[in-house]
């Protein structure tokens, strides 16, 4: 706050100090005196003053504000309220006979989705039905093993699990073996924090600069709290769009998509609403996946779950796409500095690191860990006590070494 909250003594020392100054019929002031008695009644008022007005800048600065001020300060400036819990996201590994289907979140059959099981209770659906060995988007499974991305089905930082963690599926399919997260479960989180809320309150005049991104943006986001921002790009079709970034990296549904164009519509102008060549459109992101695999040696004393837990922390701190550039790239010496800095590794071989090559993250793209696989310095994959992976589940070529020679020149 800007206003300082004086303690009531030193209030009252100010107080008598005027009054010594300003006459010479008082000499000395007792503790049990009137005066005394006035000065400290005086300055206690003068502290309520402080205190109200205190309160008063809290519910007009944001600066200074927090918690219930930061939410009577949104109202009064017609921002959004503040941001509820929203669910996580990941990659999982399913290792299954060719024909088996997993059915999505997003299905258009009447079967129910199957949902996948963290050791935490939390639980995760597919975004789509998957077949092993069709065409997913996710890689066409033909060698019996594919990525799917999956949502948590609750919301809140507890959906947050660690890798390994997603290891159980009920209502398994025929043809089911086995299924996991190499890479944690990431960007849920519970109610929004005073700090972004402030952030964003402070950038709402930008809805002033219409035509600007940052407009769009914030009108997006009050009509759905899950979008983090949006990055230009150009559709099929050669006209202009948008894509929309989530704050979870659970992709849009058509429904919401809708929602946008619908509740936005007042909002733009005549070329982006009826202007067949610059009609807007507006696509979920393509995401860049990345595949690591590398070999390591750590301190036996500390526990490999934990190792793995850090290891994942330093790598997302380099790829995180809600802070990605277009002019940002993937660049493996980056990746595997951060791997040899991670606390309780002592040694990576740079020889058998995966990405072994910077990888370009085509335009309008944004990097997202899909595999994460660790080995001891024989080549052995590790496991945890409770997801047992095998090198036989894996793919013989890595994606990695595909995206490096052929998508990185795009």
């Amino acid at each position: 706050m800007i206003t300082k909250i004086t303690p009531v003594q030193e209030l009252k020392q100010l107080f008598l100090e005027i009054l010594l100054n300003k006459t010479d019929k008082v000499t000395d002031i007792a503790e049990d005196s009137v005066l005394n008695g006035i000065a400290f009644g005086a300055s206690k008022i003068g502290q309520k003053c402080l205190v109200n007005q205190a309160v008063v800048e809290g519910n007009l600065f944001p600066d200074t504000a927090y918690g219930q001020y930061l939410d009577n300060i949104a109202v009064q400036r017609g921002v959004s309220p503040r941001f509820t819990a929203q669910g996580s996201s990941t990659y999982i590994r399913i290792f299954a006979d060719p024909g088996t289907v997993y059915i999505g979140a997003n299905t258009t059959t009447s079967s129910p989705p199957t949902p996948f099981l963290a050791k935490n209770g939390t639980t995760f659906f597919l975004e789509n039905d998957v077949t092993m060995g069709g065409v997913d988007g996710n890689g066409d499974g033909a060698n019996g093993i594919l990525y799917a991305k999956v949502n948590s089905s609750t919301v809140g930082s507890a959906t947050n699990v660690e890798p390994l963690a997603i290891s159980q599926i009920l209502n398994k399919p025929v043809g089911h073996i086995n299924a996991t997260n190499e890479y944690q479960a990431q960007f849920g989180f519970d109610n929004e924090s005073d700090d972004n809320f402030r952030n964003r309150i402070k950038n709402q005049p930008n809805l002033l600069a219409r035509g600007t991104l940052a407009y769009l943006e914030q009108i997006f986001m009050k009509i759905n709290p899950r979008v983090l921002r949006l990055v230009k790009g150009i559709s099929p079709s050669g006209s202009y769009s948008l894509i929309v970034v989530p704050v979870n990296g659970a992709d849009f549904s058509t429904n919401e998509m809708n929602q946008f164009l619908t509740f936005s519509a007042e909002f733009l102008n005549l070329a982006e609403i009826l202007d067949t060549s610059f009609q807007l459109s507006l696509f979920n992101p393509t995401w860049f996946e990345v595949d690591c695999d590398f070999r390591l040696d750590i301190d036996n004393s500390i526990n490999r779950d934990i190792v793995r837990r850090n290891l994942q922390i330093q790598f997302q701190k380099l790829l995180d796409y809600r802070y990605w550039q277009t002019t940002d790239k993937v660049e493996w010496d980056n990746l595997l500095f951060a791997a040899k800095q991670t606390d309780g590794v002592r040694y990576v071989p740079d020889n058998w690191f995966i990405p072994n090559k910077d990888m370009v993250v085509p335009t309008n793209q944004l990097p997202r860990i899909r595999s994460f696989i660790l080995r001891d310095l024989d080549g052995n994959v590790w496991t945890n006590n409770d997801a047992f992976m095998n090198d036989y589940y894996y793919p013989n070529n890595s994606d990695a070494a595909f995206q490096a020679s052929v998508i990185g020149t795009i």
